[in-house]
């Protein structure tokens, strides 16, 4: 129901009461009688429990105003006129108190929508804090679509709770007495936040239903009782089910599936009545293997790192092997073994998840350690006003931090391209500080062989580069960084050749001399 149906719903009612007072009022005769009616009226427009009826209410006093005007009893007015005055001043405070609640519920849809934008913005940011669904391990059919409706339900979880906060905010709006401009303004701006994510939910439900509805499609199909057991089948069934309730599907997707997996339940139920009556002829077997695989239920549950688990486990098969039973018997029981051992999966689980979880927490402690590896290399190399034994001290204490540091290829370039940077830095400054100690031949021929040693070093190491690059198993990321780092190479090749010939002038114009 919409703003305007509520408020056609209020005149509705409003027109109604006043035509019921104006009847009431022309079968009164004494003027008394009607402003007293009028009186009473004015009390229950004011009175009313949801929200009181301010127009009804003005319209009643403006009448009742004429009459005082009419001919009354002196004592009557007197009552009827304090009682009337009364009235008009509560009307006027419950006015003003409506005003601020109505000011108070306006400022906090306002700090509502804002929180609601605020999260938008950082879309990305509240998407990775949100909970993944689970997806059981057992649904072999959805292994290449696991991560795909893990990801895109997370998505969808986060845009179904942005438009419930749209939806109940939107509600609240229309319900709450504001100025029409107002309550407009607000109804734009979920009308700008509905415009992004209603589209982007229905894109991703639309893309969800459409997957899901394929590898329905697909078990369906390769459903065969002949080739799978049907407790396994059932099994499936039973998890795409559940999967299909966890995910976010449109109406369409979601009822064919349903319908689809009906259809193979109903063949498992088949299945499953025909094996129970042949099961009867093995029943006592069976029955003794079950007791013994709920005693390896309970030894699982009690304690998964008992160890005669595994000798205990033995024995049923090896009993088992004794028994006459069929093919489909021998699944089942197997199947009910691995259903024992549940606890023990579910342990190993928690291992791998702990031990990645650790592998993790690991990585990003080296990752964030490197990082500021990086971070100080960059601030030395922002350093150049420092002396070059304060800079040769801070490199190899950064040295020192790099000390057993596992190093992936591609880090090793980046860190190679900042140390390099740092190294001629460092010999630019040598160079610099042995010019401006002397103003002597002998100086300038000494820079001039260092310089001519590391051009040829950076010439060396500029050859080196490119043949790694040549190099066809490289990798499109490790390629971009050769190609950064040759490029800065060549730059400082130039700028040391420049500085060559520049000393070399001054060498021979000193030689002149």
């Amino acid at each position: 129901m919409n703003e305007n149906s509520f408020s056609k719903q209020n005149n509705d009612s409003t027109q109604t009461e006043d035509l019921d007072f104006l009847k009431k009022l022309e079968n009164l005769s004494s003027n008394e009688d009607k402003i007293k009616l009028s009186l009473e009226e004015m009390k229950k427009a004011i009175s009313k429990e949801n929200k009181p009826d301010f127009k009804t209410f003005w319209d009643i006093k403006n009448r009742c105003l004429v009459l005082f005007k009419t001919p009354l009893n002196a004592t009557s007015r007197i009552l009827f006129w304090k009682e009337y005055i009364d009235l008009s001043n509560e009307v006027k405070s419950l006015k003003n108190i409506l005003s601020e609640q109505t000011n108070f519920e306006v400022e906090q849809i306002d700090l509502a929508i804002n929180s609601l934008e605020a999260d938008l913005k950082k879309y990305d940011a509240v998407l990775l804090a949100m909970k993944k669904i689970e997806i059981n391990e057992k649904l072999k059919s959805l292994v290449y679509k696991k991560s795909f409706f893990i990801e895109s339900q997370k998505e969808l979880d986060l845009l179904n709770a942005f438009a419930a906060r749209i939806n109940s905010l939107r509600k609240e709006t229309i319900k709450t007495q504001m100025r029409i401009s107002a309550k407009n303004k607000f109804l734009k701006r979920f009308a700008i936040i509905g415009d992004i994510i209603f589209p982007k939910r229905k894109k991703i439900v639309d893309s969800v239903s459409e997957e899901f509805s394929i590898s329905i499609d697909g078990f369906a199909k390769n459903f065969d009782l002949k080739k799978v057991s049907f407790f396994i089948l059932k099994d499936a069934i039973k998890n795409l089910q559940n999967l299909a309730k966890k995910l976010t599907l449109n109406t369409e997707a979601f009822t064919n599936c349903r319908l689809t997996l009906s259809k193979c339940w109903d063949k498992v139920k088949l299945a499953e009545k025909s094996y129970k009556k042949e099961r009867q002829k093995s029943k006592g077997f069976i029955d003794q293997a079950l007791l013994k695989i709920e005693n390896l239920k309970k030894m699982c549950e009690t304690n998964p790192n008992d160890k005669d688990i595994l000798n205990e486990e033995k024995e049923i098969f090896n009993f088992i092997k004794t028994l006459s039973l069929k093919n489909e018997d021998i699944k089942f029981l197997k199947f009910k073994i691995n259903e024992a051992k549940a606890p023990i999966h579910q342990k190993k689980k928690k291992i791998k998840e702990k031990k990645i979880s650790v592998e993790d927490e690991r990585e990003k402690n080296r990752k964030t350690k490197l990082d500021q590896i990086k971070n100080d290399i960059k601030t030395l190399l922002d350093k150049s006003e420092l002396s070059i034994d304060e800079l040769e001290q801070e490199k190899n204490q950064i040295e020192e931090k790099l000390n057993g540091f596992d190093l992936a290829k591609f880090e090793k370039l980046i860190l190679e391209k900042d140390f390099r940077a740092l190294y001629h830095l460092i010999e630019e400054k040598k160079e610099k500080q042995t010019l401006n100690s002397s103003d002597e031949l002998n100086q300038f021929l000494l820079v001039f062989e260092q310089k001519k040693k590391r051009r040829q070093t950076l010439k060396s190491h500029l050859d080196n580069l490119n043949k790694q690059l040549a190099a066809s198993s490289l990798g499109f990321e490790k390629a971009m960084m050769l190609r950064d780092l040759i490029d800065e190479e060549k730059l400082r090749l130039k700028n040391l050749d420049k500085s060559i010939d520049q000393l070399e002038e001054k060498i021979e114009s000193l030689e002149s001399n």
